[in-house]
């Protein structure tokens, strides 16, 4: 009962401040429509098909002309109509190599016996692996509906070719909806970098208990530590997770960002997401003494791990090097976590992020539990 009074009092206390609540609000929907409005063409052709490279390797026992032949086909008709590069190598490690060092878009190793293609991604690649994917989708469906001809009515198959239609995969197998627009990727990256900016609400919620002298009044009362800071880091919490919702139904309601179909895991991610910044916030506060140096801090990592998780651009665009160093941003992996969710119906980033959220809330709420048995710790 008492953590929930102090959870309440805390709630009451921040949605006071009008002006921060707003601008916590507002802040990320204007950005939403500036930047997907400044960036919209950029984002219409962000995906150039000429810079993807393939390489691959057949590792069939024995000869199958149909598929040598159809795969063939295929090759030559990407390269063609896309400008998409293949490179065939008989070396298997070799291959997977070359996509865990990143200087191919994709790796595909065909085995027979019976036929199956495994396909290895590059996951700094963005949307270019997810479109050899779906190329090399289409074409397993169109291999398989003419193998099954060739081998069981040959004459048949005379009749598909004249009728047009070859069972080789078109352009139109790429499915460009599902690219996110300016305005789509910015509701993501916007909705992250204002919570990442809720360390502060965070950081204040404890911080201004010893600014106004309440902290060791508070404790005078039949209060344990623990209930209070319990109570104070769920009621900046639940704020927050308010605050991330207005701005996500916003985006999806009047902005018409797409948010993908699965909005329960999507609301997880922010959820932790919200939980792990407003921690941070609440260890920081016990950190330092000094209310500037951990402001001066935030302020100045925030950007940082921004633009590393993606936030401004997406990270194809930065290269291999920042690519690589992204991995310590938390931002990165609920940026990647969301987009690969909405538009690739891929969990593996999403788990990854709530695995690095809960493990980082976890670290920050111990460190303030600790922190907080101090001495004149909210004083």
């Amino acid at each position: 009962m008492i953590i929930l009074n102090i959870i309440s009092k805390e709630i009451k206390q921040i949605l006071r401040d009008f002006k921060t609540n707003m601008l916590m609000v507002l802040f990320p929907i204007v950005l939403i429509v500036i930047l997907g409005a400044a960036f919209s063409n950029v984002f219409e052709n962000s995906i150039d098909i000429a810079d993807v490279d393939v390489l691959y390797t057949v590792d069939i026992e024995g000869e199958d002309p149909i598929f040598e032949n159809a795969f063939s086909t295929f090759r030559k008709y990407m390269s063609d109509e896309t400008g998409m590069l293949f490179e065939e190598t008989a070396d298997v490690e070799k291959g997977i190599s070359e996509i865990e060092n990143h200087r191919y878009t994709a790796y595909l190793h065909i085995t027979g016996d019976p036929l199956r293609i495994d396909m290895y991604r590059n996951r700094n690649s963005g949307f270019a692996s997810g479109i050899v994917e779906n190329a090399v989708e289409s074409f397993l469906e169109s291999y398989a509906a003419t193998s099954v001809i060739v081998r069981n009515d040959p004459a048949a198959l005379t009749k598909v070719q004249q009728s047009g239609n070859t069972g080789q995969v078109r352009l139109t197998a790429i499915d460009r909806k599902k690219q996110p627009g300016s305005t789509d990727y910015y509701a993501v990256t916007m909705l992250t970098l204002i919570l990442l900016y809720s360390s502060l609400t965070g950081f204040w919620s404890i911080r201004s208990e010893a600014d106004a002298k309440t902290g060791p009044r508070v404790l005078c009362a039949p209060v344990q530590k623990y209930q209070f800071l319990t109570g104070k880091i769920l009621g900046s919490i639940s704020v927050t997770i308010i605050q991330a919702f207005v701005v996500l139904l916003f985006s999806k309601l009047v902005l018409k960002a797409n948010w993908g179909e699965d909005l329960l895991t999507v609301s997880v991610l922010v959820v932790t997401y919200s939980i792990m910044t407003v921690s941070l916030g609440a260890a920081l506060a016990f950190m330092f003494r000094s209310a500037e140096s951990a402001n001066g801090l935030l302020n100045t990592a925030i950007p940082v791990f921004v633009f590393l998780g993606g936030g401004y651009v997406p990270l194809s665009v930065l290269g291999d090097q920042i690519s690589k160093v992204s991995v310590i941003s938390p931002v990165r992996w609920i940026n990647m976590g969301l987009i690969n969710i909405i538009y690739e119906g891929s969990y593996f980033d999403a788990y990854i992020s709530i695995a690095v959220n809960l493990g980082l809330s976890i670290l920050f709420i111990s460190t303030a539990a600790l922190l907080s048995g101090r001495r004149n710790a909210y004083a």
